[in-house]
C-alpha cells in the first residue's frame, strides 16, 4: 500500500460517555497513556500507511485541533452537524479524502501488523479472539474464499472467533452506500456494518486484513489498564 496516495480519517468527535470518569476532563482521544494522548499513538501507527490525516471532531474539538495543529503532519478537520455514529461522521469527509482511504476509530489502539496487499484493496481489519465479549462489543466477520460475505454488528450468536476491528479500508463508493443505507433500530443511526453488508450484497469485494498483535477498543474505564500494558515500553522511555 502506497502511503503517498492514501488519506486516513480519524473519527474522534464522540463524547466517550462509557469511558467516564476518564473523559470527565478530557476528550476521549486525548486521554494520556504514559504522558502521550492516545491520539498520538494512532497517528504514529497509521503514518506508515497514510500521508494525510482528516480528523472528524465535535465534542471538545478545540482540545484536538490545538494538539494536532502543533504536530508536523498534513492534517485537515471535518465536523458533522450532529453525532450519529461512524457512517454519519464519515459523510462529512467526502470532499477531503482521496479516492482510496483508511478510516480509524479514535479509541482503537493497536501494536502489531496487518497482512495487507502491496496495492490498496477495500476491506476491514480482522483478528481472531478467544474472548466472545470482544466480538459482541464490536462486530463479527464471516469469510469465504478470501472475501468477507457477512458482517454483523454486536452479534448475539457468534459464527466464529473473528472480530472486526475499528479499521476500514474504503474507496469513494462508500459515500453512496451510506446515503442509501437505512437507519438501524439498534442505535437509531446508520450502522457502518449495514453499509458494508450492502456493499457486499452489491458485489463489492471486501477483504479481511488479518491483524497479529495487540488490539484494544478503549470503551470502558477498565480498558485503560490494558492500554498501559500494551504500551508499557513507553514507560521505559521516561514517559510516566
Amino acid at each position: 500500500m502506497n502511503p503517498c496516495k492514501t488519506s486516513c480519517v480519524v473519527l474522534c468527535g464522540g463524547k466517550g460517555s462509557r469511558a467516564y470518569p476518564l473523559t470527565l476532563k478530557k476528550q476521549k482521544t486525548m486521554i494520556t497513556v504514559y504522558e502521550r494522548p492516545i491520539l498520538q499513538y494512532i497517528i504514529d501507527y497509521w503514518s506508515a500507511f497514510a500521508s494525510h490525516f482528516i480528523f472528524v471532531v465535535k465534542y471538545k474539538k478545540e482540545e484536538i485541533i490545538q494538539y494536532v495543529s502543533s504536530l508536523s503532519i498534513h492534517a485537515s478537520f471535518a465536523e458533522p452537524d450532529e453525532l450519529r455514529g461512524i457512517a454519519n461522521g464519515l459523510l462529512c469527509t467526502e470532499k477531503l479524502v482521496r479516492e482510496q482511504f483508511i478510516v480509524v476509530l479514535g479509541d482503537c489502539l493497536c501494536k502489531g501488523s496487518f497482512q495487507l496487499s502491496p496495492t490498496f484493496e477495500t476491506g476491514v481489519g480482522v483478528y481472531e479472539t478467544n474472548c466472545p465479549d470482544d466480538i459482541q462489543r464490536s462486530y463479527s466477520v464471516e469469510i469465504s474464499e478470501g472475501k468477507i460475505f457477512r458482517v454483523v454488528e454486536k452479534p448475539k450468536l457468534l459464527p466464529n472467533k473473528l472480530c472486526g476491528m475499528g479499521y476500514y479500508f474504503l474507496d469513494h463508493d462508500v459515500f453512496d452506500y451510506i446515503i442509501k443505507t437505512p437507519t438501524s433500530p439498534l442505535r437509531n443511526e446508520i450502522e457502518i456494518t449495514d453499509v458494508l453488508q450492502k456493499m457486499i450484497e452489491d458485489g463489492k469485494i471486501l477483504k479481511p486484513f488479518t491483524f497479529t498483535g495487540d488490539y484494544l477498543n478503549l470503551t470502558f474505564p477498565e480498558d485503560y489498564n490494558r492500554a498501559l500494558e500494551i504500551f508499557k515500553d513507553e514507560k521505559s522511555l521516561g514517559r510516566n
